[in-house]
């Protein structure tokens, strides 16, 4: 059974974009030493607090596994400053045993929420890593390089995620990769994701073409007609965890010009709505879920054969889906895991070949070669 941080179901409210959550919130305090002032201030800390948790259950529900989502949830109250934006019909009352109540109507901001608990969720997850595969076509011409592609890159890198290069996917399997984004083949892609280890592959169609042309001032001007189809997909699965799609027209000095306008303005849109959507996926319940997730180890003090034969082990470990080696350098080895279990089995494990365990998080392994 797959051992997962967190297990969340979106509501409705986060796909239609909702850019404000109301809640109902208290906070409450003793007041020692007659410290009226003192109370009052903790009161509303703790008013900000309950406003700010449930806040984050708007968000998600179905939590069943509360052990991960307090960490998820300690990090979005480390960083609760902006996201409770009003507060209304705030009232005041003390209690006979010296206890300070207020309670109020709050405003959280979803968006700005959304900024916060999205790569929390991430880190949780022990950073899934993405894969992008765009399609671009100008005026009936392919594209050597995805301006869409790129920009949706850019979107995922920016909000934390760890991402397949594309240029070392294509080097070391430039035929392949060209023919399935080209026919759009859903196997043919997943298959090619999976051999990169990637937990999601985000995939589609960029197309443009000319609609009229015309000569201003002597310069002559292409106005576009710009399509953009865009699929999230979990890589072991095929199940499709999110889908957009917008067309816009815009001019430029050229086909590629006017093309490349069009997708750097629909491309971060579009990313944006899969962003959290694909985060939140994929912890889902029912999202079909990845079968484990990734794990980043971090070995010190190691040989190169000695690395080379604890990355050969640990993928023998019941559990384990697959390593892959990010680096090895100045004796440390850095792998990243996918795993139908928790950092502390990996850990486990890794002990059992060697390993000193020197720290964990809900994401992350460090070690050493054990003495």
């Amino acid at each position: 059974m797959r051992i997962c941080a967190l297990l969340l179901l979106l509501l409705p409210a986060l796909a239609s974009g909702t850019e404000k959550i109301v809640v109902e919130a208290e906070g409450m305090a003793a007041i020692e030493n007659n410290d009226v002032a003192r109370a009052r201030e903790e009161a509303r800390r703790r008013l900000y607090r309950d406003a700010l948790e449930k806040g984050i259950g708007a968000r998600v529900q179905g939590i069943t596994e509360m052990k991960d989502f307090e960490v998820v949830r300690d990090t979005v109250f480390s960083r609760s400053e902006g996201l409770v934006t009003a507060t209304e019909n705030l009232k005041e009352e003390r209690t006979n045993d010296g206890i300070l109540r207020l309670a109020a109507q709050c405003t959280v901001s979803a968006s700005t929420l959304d900024g916060v608990l999205g790569p929390a969720v991430i880190d949780a997850l022990g950073n899934p890593r993405i894969m992008v595969l765009i399609d671009e076509v100008v005026d009936g011409e392919r594209q050597f390089l995805s301006t869409a592609e790129g920009e949706v890159l850019k979107a995922f890198q920016k909000a934390g995620y760890m991402l397949v290069d594309p240029g070392q996917a294509g080097a070391i399997r430039k035929g392949e990769l060209e023919g399935a984004k080209i026919s759009g083949d859903t196997a043919a892609l997943q298959e090619l994701a999976r051999s990169f280890q990637s937990d999601v592959l985000i995939h589609g169609k960029a197309q443009a073409s000319t609609a009229t042309k015309q000569n201003v001032s002597g310069v002559v001007l292409y106005a576009l007609n710009s399509q953009l189809q865009l699929k999230a997909i979990i890589t072991q699965t095929a199940h499709v965890i999110g889908a957009e799609g917008s067309e816009l027209r815009v001019q430029g000095t050229s086909p590629s010009d006017g093309a490349m306008k069009a997708f750097q303005k629909l491309s971060p849109r579009m990313a944006g709505s899969l962003l959290h959507t694909v985060a939140y996926a994929l912890v889902s319940g029912s999202s079909g879920s990845i079968p484990g997730r990734s794990f980043k180890v971090t070995v010190s003090d190691l040989t190169f054969a000695e690395a080379r034969s604890l990355r050969d082990s640990l993928g023998e470990v019941s559990g384990v889906n697959g390593v892959y080696q990010r680096a090895y350098a100045n004796r440390t080895l850095e792998l990243d895991v996918s795993a139908e279990t928790s950092s502390e089995e990996i850990a486990i494990a890794l002990e059992s070949l060697g390993v000193e365990i020197t720290g964990i998080t809900a994401g992350t392994v460090n070690g050493r070669k054990g003495r």
